[in-house]
């Protein structure tokens, strides 16, 4: 008994796949190509590796110990791969990001696969967050770096803390397609306003430009997510200011979007704790591929 190695795959992404074109589709080669390996397996297992069925591919008890082998050689090359990273003068290490859903959608994950090609030795966490629980898991070492959103000016960092600019995104007029046409700040008047949660900065920007208003028409309804705006918007009960990520993707049916640049600007910043901070290091790595990532990419596209 000789097992080539170089067939194992083959088996892994049937067993993972359930079935035969599935596993080709993952691999991009024929089925065919896939079924002569998992035959050649068989002959030099000497036993049923692959049951065939009318839904798909299973892998036998002996296709199951096999494919378990396979992984495990996988995992101790990968391992072995990231111990050898340092010697040939790769960063490694781990960086964990915490950040606001926009921002994990429009500009995180699109930036991953730059982040793994220039970093191959970083393994790179992303954790869905608000500010108040991740600056308590970025106080305890939890997270590396912390995205956060200010309106207009961001102010200073807390002691023992450094904020780095990341994006500059505008903030945007969403109205119902039944309002009035804005043309400017003056016209905001003759809106309707939804209200969002105290204290956030959706709210600080709403207060900000409608207490230049001469009265503020305020609808009962209160949103804390940007879906939950934007349904409110089409269901034509009132209007509100949206940062553009909140907007990528989004179905325009029923809302008019009215960019205005005396709206300002929201504010995002990557945050950090400056103790044990290593310009060198993983998470420093991380925020300069992300800045220069940044640079050459309009995460505030609406359309």
């Amino acid at each position: 008994m000789d097992i080539d190695p170089r067939r194992l795959p083959f088996l892994m992404a049937v067993g993972r796949e359930g079935g035969i074109v599935a596993a080709a589709d993952i691999l991009m080669v024929s089925p065919s190509a896939v079924s002569q390996q998992i035959q050649k397996l068989e002959d030099e297992v000497g036993l049923k590796l692959v049951e065939r069925t009318t839904a798909g591919a299973v892998l036998t008890p002996a296709g199951r110990i096999v494919a378990d082998s396979g992984e495990r050689i996988s995992t101790e090359i990968a391992e072995t791969l990231k111990a050898l990273r340092p010697l040939t003068g790769q960063v490694t290490g781990t960086a964990t990001i915490g950040a606001f859903l926009t921002v994990i959608r429009s500009t995180l994950i699109p930036a991953l696969a730059t982040l793994d090609e220039n970093l191959p030795g970083v393994d790179l966490r992303i954790e869905e967050t608000d500010e108040q629980p991740g600056m308590a898991r970025l106080r305890t070492g939890a997270f590396d770096l912390l995205v956060i959103e200010r309106d207009e000016e961001p102010g200073i960092a807390p002691r023992g803390y450094t904020d780095t600019p990341f994006i500059d995104e505008p903030w945007v007029l969403v109205t119902p397609d039944s309002a009035p046409a804005i043309g400017s700040i003056a016209d905001l008047g003759e809106l309707t306003w939804l209200r969002t949660t105290p204290g956030s900065t959706g709210d600080h920007v709403m207060r900000r430009i409608t207490k230049s208003l001469p009265a503020t028409h305020w609808a009962p309804h209160t949103y804390t997510t940007y879906d939950v705006a934007r349904a409110l918007v089409r269901a034509r009960v009132g209007s509100t200011v949206l940062p553009a990520m909140a907007l990528s993707g989004a179905n325009f049916e029923g809302m008019r979007v009215t960019p205005l640049p005396t709206l300002g600007t929201r504010q995002i910043l990557l945050r950090r704790k400056n103790h044990g901070w290593d310009e060198a290091g993983a998470p420093a790595r991380v925020a300069a591929h992300l800045l220069e990532w940044t640079r050459h990419h309009d995460s505030t596209v609406t359309e």
